[in-house]
């Protein structure tokens, strides 16, 4: 995971650019909290209340930001 980090204020991936977590990091991050479901929504909702403060103060919070931190990694997904 270190190699797909997000780049603040913009989050953006620090590796390939594309809205973090990207692909990669959401690998990474299902690997690194396996048996851990409830650490891994833990620690995403703290990361997109961070965006959503950075994306705030820049004035424009997009609205998918549940589903791009969160939402992706529910375990009751249809």
């Amino acid at each position: 995971m270190d190699d797909h980090f997000p780049l603040r204020p913009l989050w953006d991936c620090a590796n390939c650019g594309q809205a973090w977590p990207c692909a990669n990091a959401k690998a990474d991050l299902t690997l690194a909290y396996v048996g851990n479901q409830t650490a891994l929504l833990i620690f995403l909702s703290l990361r997109k209340w961070d965006a959503f403060e950075d994306f705030a103060t820049a004035g424009a919070v997009p609205s998918d930001l549940h589903e791009r931190f969160v939402g992706w990694a529910r375990e009751d997904r249809p």
